[in-house]
């Protein structure tokens, strides 16, 4: 049975499989407004003005030479020859497009920017947005948030999150693969013996839960019960899907794709590019050259990673395009005029993309004004007011936390949440 094959099966072929029942009710059709999440983080901050900030007519930005404005539906983007696939997305999918700009961060530290995009706080112990809808998840879900790429934090709720990704961690965890990775290799047992030593203690394990005498041992012995549970059947996943991914964007919304169908995860987070270049998007010299290459990179790894959502069946009756919200974002934006060597450096407002259900398409939303910061909104109706609220990111933290059913109110403050964008 191939992994398309297995996506597509009943729960019956858990079993099959030797996959345990309390991972089966997984695969049910979720609850109305059980919405799933992808998140494509881009390290280094972007520049806008190369694709979201159509600033053609503010003398104080240096836009970019034989760029040009370009729409698609009511999206107004900025369009150039080398970046085909921007146009090929914008055409294809600014029906389900929301896009944020003249979002504040804040900042202008790498650091600092990255927690306040994910997390809308500074402290680092704050869990971010996809952790906190992963623990507003069902209890049967194995790996809640699932980190492929880019940065997270966990803050309390680390139990929740399972970093894996081109270094195949989870991968060789699950095979066994990872004893022979240290200084001094052990040579694992036979699979026959594993899987002896697999049943007998997951019988030990479901016996101590079932003579407990008090609520609090038994509430510890049936987590540890449903946790070995949930571990030995994660172990049979390893042969209907690859957790190590790869370092390509497209190839980690794979594994995304798989774990998120396959009702393992409720948000998945991947980073773009590969972690081995650093800070990618960080510009100081030569600005068009890097971010040129890097929108047209970005663009053609979503047109790829929207046709597997669209293609991948989701938990319900639809594809995963269906039920999975992707949020596009990077921690910083670039200053709006080159420097001396044709670089931008950083600069606290930037853009947003959001595509899926539960948001509002084929709409830009926000703006700048003539010095280039973004204009103030009215976050009920994300309208452009003349006395309103800045669009930051805790905003929208708040509205992707509103969507996932999270009072945002419990977790972002100095913000209202963008609840206009929702609809």
């Amino acid at each position: 049975m191939n992994r398309r094959t297995f996506l597509g099966t009943s729960a019956a072929s858990l079993a099959g499989l030797g996959l345990t029942s309390s991972l089966a009710p997984s695969l049910a059709a979720p609850a109305t407004g059980d919405l799933k999440f992808l998140f494509v983080f881009n390290n280094g901050g972007w520049d806008p003005t190369r694709v979201f900030a159509d600033a053609f007519d503010n003398s104080s930005v240096d836009m970019e030479r034989a760029a040009e404005r370009s729409n698609a539906g009511e999206i107004v983007y900025v369009s150039h020859r080398d970046r085909p696939s921007v146009d090929s997305f914008m055409s294809a999918h600014h029906q389900d497009m929301l896009v944020l700009n003249g979002m504040q961060v804040r900042s202008i530290a790498h650091d600092i920017c990255t927690m306040l995009a994910l997390t809308g706080g500074t402290s680092g112990q704050t869990p971010d947005w996809a952790t906190l809808i992963a623990a507003n998840a069902p209890e049967s879900l194995t790996l809640p948030h699932l980190v492929l790429g880019g940065p997270s934090f966990s803050g309390d709720l680390g139990a929740l999150v399972a970093r894996t990704g081109a270094n195949g961690q989870l991968e060789g965890l699950l095979s066994g693969d990872v004893l022979a990775w240290s200084d001094t290799p052990v040579e694992g047992i036979s699979s026959m013996a594993e899987g002896v030593i697999d049943r007998y203690v997951q019988r030990r394990a479901s016996a101590r839960a079932s003579i407990s005498d008090s609520g609090r041992d038994l509430a510890l012995a049936g987590a540890f019960a449903e946790s070995l549970d949930k571990s030995l059947g994660l172990k049979n996943y390893r042969y209907v899907m690859d957790f190590s991914g790869g370092s390509t964007l497209a190839s980690q919304a794979v594994v995304a794709a798989d774990a998120l169908s396959l009702g393992l995860s409720r948000c998945v987070s991947l980073g773009y590019p590969d972690a081995s270049v650093g800070l990618g998007w960080d510009s100081h010299a030569e600005n068009d050259d890097t971010q040129s290459g890097l929108w047209e990179g970005l663009f053609q790894n979503l047109l790829q990673i929207m046709e597997i959502l669209g293609s991948t069946p989701g938990t319900g009756l639809g594809s995963l395009a269906d039920e999975t919200v992707v949020v596009v974002l990077s921690e910083m934006g670039r200053t709006p005029q080159l420097n001396g060597t044709n670089g931008k450096d950083h600069w606290p407002y930037t853009s947003a993309m959001i595509l899926g259900p539960g948001f509002t398409g084929d709409r830009v939303v926000g703006g700048w004004d003539e010095r280039y910061y973004g204009n103030e909104i009215d976050p009920t109706t994300a309208e452009i007011v003349a006395k309103g609220d800045l669009l930051t990111v805790e905003g929208l933290g708040g509205a992707l936390l509103t969507l996932a059913d999270i009072d945002p109110y419990e977790h972002i403050s100095g913000a209202e949440p963008l609840l206009g964008v929702l609809s």
